[in-house]
């Protein structure tokens, strides 16, 4: 049989570039299992671009900061794909870049520094 649908799909991590996704397996109808991992979104990869993973987890990077995207997890094994486990997870917004820090101090002033 096709496998079962994966199960509590779920948002393990998210960054402003990536989202970490974990999930549990269903029924693998008697047959090894891979699982297909899909989102659209912007700047996600075009369909039928595909993850693919034997494992429980996985993360998208080269996502957009700030932005959602619609994840769909399906099962395959060698009978077909199950239904999906779908998931809308959005990017973190990136902080503003910290000030620059200066590998050297300033120079001095011309005419030198004075000790007092």
């Amino acid at each position: 049989d096709r496998p079962d649908p994966p199960r509590a799909l779920r948002l393990s991590g998210v960054s402003g570039t990536s989202l970490s996704l974990a999930w549990e397996p269903g029924f693998d109808g008697g047959l090894a299992q891979h699982f297909l991992l899909r989102a659209a979104g912007p700047d996600a990869p075009p369909p039928p671009a595909a993850f693919v993973t034997s494992g429980f987890a996985l993360t998208l990077g080269g996502l957009l900061p700030d932005t959602p995207y619609d994840v769909t997890v399906r099962a395959r094994n060698a009978r077909g794909d199950s239904a999906p486990a779908r998931l809308r997870a959005t990017t973190s917004a990136v902080p503003e870049a910290p000030p620059p820090v200066w590998d050297q101090p300033p120079a001095a002033p011309p005419g030198g520094a004075e000790d007092s």
